[in-house]
């Protein structure tokens, strides 16, 4: 094997990282042939530098277990543009406790990076960006840890939310505990919080859905907005960011139990936003730029 490791102090704490070639990635061309992948893992699709990215070794080592399956996964692993694969494994203090290797260009110089929720076996979970320097994937920048074992954040959406032309993170920090909504963006490689507000809620305790929020401009201002639910699950709201707070410009009830990921479709008018309920139905919501 042909290992180079890497130690890197951030926000002092040391997080040991191995990148490099392995024997494994010498047969791996993508996400559906690497026996290494997650099995309930979504691998992205990309159009800059990076092809494919996806979730890999699958470990039983931090058993907070908040998506209902008893593992985590503990590395990156993906395919370049020019075919060439990398990997990345975690320390055995550090898991990503996610499903989903999110990719986006937070800085603007036309490369992807990796956005990934890494939790500490005795700090909780943080936002943790990853990039490809020198050939090699390495961590960017992160958040802080929380502080605790067993608390999480999930992400909920990536976009230019207040309309600086720089993309942002949107997230919610511990979503069954204090659901706190979050936005966070990229300066000067490092990430910043620019906003926040209480009680929204993304994820239920145990489900392996991570997508109970939505992206899209759902008043018309030309910039992007957030459709999430309230931290008791029983309505959805859509945020507007544009103004550098948080302003909640709709709120509607939803008749029964949230289940499963926001699904978002275009309609000739606006949107409509499709939420999987307990019964197996789905609640609508017809979303006009115009009544806003």
């Amino acid at each position: 094997m042909n290992f180079a490791a890497k130690l890197f102090m951030i926000l002092g704490v040391q997080i040991a990282l191995i990148s490099g070639a392995t024997s494994q990635e010498n047969t791996v061309v993508s996400a559906a042939n690497d026996p290494d992948a997650i099995a309930d893992g979504t691998n992205v699709v990309g159009d800059k530098d990076i092809a494919e990215a996806w979730l890999i070794n699958p470990t039983t080592r931090y058993p907070h277990f908040v998506l209902g399956a008893d593992y985590e996964p503990s590395g990156i692993r993906v395919r370049l543009k020019t075919g060439e694969i990398l990997s990345l494994a975690l320390d055995d203090e550090f898991v990503f406790e996610d499903r989903v290797a999110r990719m986006a260009d937070l800085d603007g110089d036309g490369r992807d990076e990796i956005i990934q929720v890494m939790s500490s076996q005795q700090k909780g979970a943080s936002l943790a960006i990853f990039s490809i320097k020198d050939g090699a994937l390495v961590l960017k920048t992160r958040t802080s840890f929380i502080g605790r074992s067993s608390r999480w954040l999930n992400p909920a959406g990536i976009a230019d939310f207040n309309g600086d032309g720089v993309l942002d993170i949107a997230l919610v920090q511990m979503p069954h505990l204090v659901k706190r909504l979050e936005l966070w963006t990229l300066d000067d490689g490092r990430l910043v919080r620019i906003s926040d507000a209480q009680n929204y809620s993304n994820h239920k305790l145990g489900s392996p859905f991570l997508g109970l929020s939505a992206v899209a401009d759902f008043n018309g201002d030309g910039i992007d907005d957030l459709a999430i639910l309230k931290g008791n699950y029983s309505s959805v709201s859509l945020l507007n960011f544009a103004d550098g707070g948080v302003d909640e410009f709709a709120n509607y009830a939803i008749e029964g139990v949230v289940r499963k990921d926001f699904e978002l479709n275009k309609t000739e008018k606006g949107w409509r936003l499709e939420i999987g309920l307990a019964s197996g139905e789905n609640f609508s919501l017809d979303i006009v730029p115009d009544h806003y």
